[in-house]
């Protein structure tokens, strides 16, 4: 799957993965879609906060890097959420007793397309792209 294009404005913010981390990314993609002039925001908070969240409680070092830009391709929104973490992210079978390991299923199933990809400086960027 080839990386999504990006518009030539890229909006972005840089946190670390702290508790606080999830609602600062849900405030940034709100704000990034009101100024994009897409109404609806729902998706994108349950998209980042599931991202964001998976850094805090796995990768836990370093900063979070998020970014929300226009694919000019498809006029598609692409969210880009950047960890230090080595581990790529897969999408597992939970069981029914578990706590916890649906999130990354559930964020596949409303988003158009998502993936990661390994960056040179070390690390990964996760990304998924919304309808408008």
């Amino acid at each position: 799957m080839p990386a999504p294009v990006q518009s030539p404005e890229v909006s972005t913010l840089v946190t670390r993965p702290t508790v606080n981390a999830p609602g600062l990314a849900r405030e940034f993609v709100a704000k990034c879609f009101c100024d994009l002039g897409v109404a609806d925001d729902y998706v994108v908070k349950i998209v980042v906060t599931e991202l964001v969240t998976n850094v805090h409680k796995h990768v836990k070092v370093g900063r979070i890097v998020i970014r929300v830009f226009e694919d000019e391709r498809d006029d598609s929104v692409v969210v880009e959420v950047w960890d230090q973490g080595e581990e790529l992210p897969v999408i597992r079978e939970a069981e029914d007793m578990d706590v916890s390991g649906r999130g990354l299923f559930m964020m596949s199933l409303l988003v158009r397309e998502w993936g990661v990809r390994p960056i040179s400086e070390g690390g990964k960027i996760v990304w998924a792209k919304l309808d408008r």
